[in-house]
């Protein structure tokens, strides 16, 4: 499959073969490399840079679009990125964990076996998880399978989309080297993404996701994410600050029902349920 063949609405500057070094429909995978991407926590503070790279990429890429049904009302909108805002503690002692989310490009990944014609699959080359739109038939199975959310289902084109790891960019030879990187990478001013091989062990990116105590979210998915985060580290640590998640809790915090609320897609502000019954009962109070 070509990028020309992607969607009739876009001009492609560039053509790429998806399935070029081979792909794979079934667990377990024999892929050569799994590129993944480890967000530093410490460094993250939230701007959404990513997210806004992610969709101003993507929208006009290979890939695309990335429609936007409703924008200025309910936020029928997609964004294959989103960060989430976690609201922990207790007023004056809070904390805010920034938390960006997308594809994990997981190492055993639930979403592709699924598929009943084969249009989502791995790549051997490099772990990437893809979409070919042209054979998707929009049963919405992977979207079901992925224990993330990290899949979209585009009504208009009747296809599910997804992170691509920005395909179409890191293997795009009219570009700089130093840019064939994911957009979300290149678009963080603070530098707190950082592009990796999990299955290389002299990878630097790997290297610091061992020796920082990197964590992947929900590993009792046995999804095995290949991207993961680098744990907060307070610096301010008193006895009346507010006790650090540990890693277990940052998927508690991000997925128990009833504990946080994470719509699909938007922007995905969201916020703990101890925290909007605080400020319920102090309004009230009041």
């Amino acid at each position: 499959m070509s990028s020309n063949q992607m969607s009739s609405n876009q001009t492609p500057q560039i053509t790429l073969d998806v399935r070029q070094g081979g792909v794979e429909h079934r667990i377990p995978y024999s892929n050569k490399k799994n590129y993944a991407i480890i967000t530093d926590l410490n460094k993250c503070f939230g701007c959404a840079g990513c997210q806004m790279s992610c969709k101003e990429w993507n929208t006009s890429g290979m890939f695309g679009p990335l429609p936007d049904l409703n924008p200025y009302g309910d936020l029928d909108v997609m964004f294959w990125l989103r960060v989430m805002y976690v609201e922990v503690g207790n007023y004056p002692q809070t904390k805010v964990y920034n938390i960006p989310i997308n594809c994990f490009h997981c190492m055993d990944a639930p979403c592709v076996p699924v598929c009943p014609v084969g249009a989502t699959f791995k790549r051997v080359e490099d772990g990437i998880v893809l979409v070919d739109y042209t054979e998707c038939i929009g049963t919405k199975y992977c979207i079901y399978a992925c224990p993330y959310g990290n899949r979209f289902f585009d009504y208009i084109e009747g296809v599910t989309k997804k992170c691509t790891h920005c395909f179409d960019r890191i293997y795009d030879p009219t570009l700089p080297p130093e840019e064939r990187i994911p957009a979300c990478i290149h678009g963080c001013m603070v530098q707190a993404r950082i592009w990796a091989d999990r299955l290389d062990p002299t990878d630097p990116g790997n290297i610091l996701f061992i020796d920082k105590g990197g964590f992947v979210l929900g590993p009792e998915t046995g999804a095995n994410p290949a991207s993961g985060y680098l744990p907060w580290h307070s610096k301010y640590a008193a006895d009346n600050d507010v006790e650090l998640l540990s890693e277990s809790e940052y998927y508690d915090v991000w997925t128990s029902n009833g504990v946080v609320i994470l719509g699909a897609q938007g922007n995905n502000s969201t916020y703990t349920e101890q925290n909007q019954s605080s400020s319920s009962s102090s309004n009230s109070s009041s």
